[in-house]
């Protein structure tokens, strides 16, 4: 067994989804044995059994010298401060630095901190081939990099029929999950909106998930926020969000720039079918007409989709129980643990990257 920092960050409020792999897996390790230290400013999911992980915050003082730990691996790229703190920590106990970018590159805060850590990482742990594809030209080795999968975060029991209570929903439910940013799509599902209302007036479009973007300016947009049938949660339980999952009819997440969101899996548990935009390797996340639907720009396209879907219970079920089928065979956090687990150990036995001292901008 061996000794692991793992760093990442919190986004405040909500958890993403590279902060819930971090800490499924950390906690999954660390009850197959590992020492486990997640340096973090996050606060573990609810129902997270993180007993045997040690908690550090990012300012507290850590263990120094060599062999302090075996190995560090550090999550999300979307998070800079963090990967940067693992590559200095990596240094000083000599120990290969792993990573998890998990964010999109065209979304990197940092994307020279990004290209450093690709480039002296040992193992970067990937989602899909598309992924890999634009983090070589990052100036990742081919060679390091491990593929993962992906697996849902929800409690047991959703309450369905009390979320539609709560809210005083009658028809049906178009659920958008995900941080409130011009990427993920939320503003084209606002334009779609009117044109499935003209179809199906009594249909509900319900946001859950923190704010990114500033107020619209668009008085358009802001004219269909201010509906009645746009449910803007904002940031929820997770029991709320299971129970939103699972009162949907769909979810509707059109975002452009991911890797592999998280709550695909989690609609998938619920025997949702998932209609997304176009994002580098889709295709691989999402099997069009299979479990969900792939949408181009625009909201007239989305509005269709949106509509035949609606009014297609037999194919809405279809693709739900494709979902529901896959996530019972392709998706858990006990798979992903284990394919960490490898990855370890190929950075220990490997070749790790040359020891070279940060730069300033990694010590910040």
């Amino acid at each position: 067994m061996i000794a692991v920092q793992v760093a990442f960050g919190g986004y405040r409020g909500t958890h993403a989804g590279a902060e819930r792999m971090a800490w499924h897996t950390t906690a999954r390790l660390a009850a197959n044995g590992h020492r486990m230290t997640a340096v973090t400013d996050s606060v573990p999911p609810p129902g997270l059994d993180r007993a045997a992980v040690r908690v550090a915050g990012p300012d507290d003082g850590e263990p120094t010298g060599p062999a302090a730990y075996d190995l560090v691996h550090a999550y999300d790229l979307g998070r800079p401060e963090y990967v940067r703190q693992a590559l200095v920590a990596a240094r000083i106990h000599r120990a290969p630095f792993v990573l998890t970018p998990a964010t999109d590159p065209q979304l990197w805060p940092d994307p020279e901190l990004g290209r450093t850590a690709c480039e002296r990482a040992a193992v970067i742990y990937t989602l899909t081939a598309a992924e890999e594809d634009t983090l070589r030209a990052a100036g990742a080795p081919a060679d390091r990099m491990r593929r993962i999968t992906q697996a849902a975060d929800l409690p047991g029991r959703p309450d369905r029929a009390g979320f539609r209570t709560r809210h005083g929903v009658r028809g049906p439910i178009v659920l958008f999950a995900g941080r409130r940013i011009a990427t993920k799509g939320y503003r084209q599902l606002l334009a779609a909106a009117p044109q499935v209302w003209d179809r199906l007036p009594d249909t509900a479009f319900v946001l859950i998930g923190p704010g990114g973007d500033p107020d619209p300016a668009d008085p358009a947009e802001a004219a269909v926020r201010a509906d009645p049938r746009v449910l803007d949660l904002g940031t929820v339980s997770d029991q709320e969000k299971a129970d939103a999952m699972a009162a949907c009819a769909l979810l509707a997440l059109p975002t452009t720039a991911d890797v592999f969101p998280l709550v695909f899996t989690e609609a998938w548990a619920c025997g949702r079918p998932v209609v997304t935009g176009r994002f580098p390797g889709v295709g691989e996340v999402v099997r069009d007409g299979v479990d969900g639907v792939i949408v181009g720009p625009g909201a007239a396209e989305l509005a269709g989709v949106l509509t035949g879907l609606l009014t297609d219970e037999a194919r809405r079920d279809a693709l739900g129980a494709a979902g529901l089928a896959r996530s019972r065979t392709d998706f858990g956090w006990d798979r992903v643990a284990d394919d960490v687990a490898a990855g370890y150990r190929q950075a220990l036995t490997g070749r790790p990257p040359a020891a070279t001292a940060p730069t300033g901008k990694e010590t910040g």
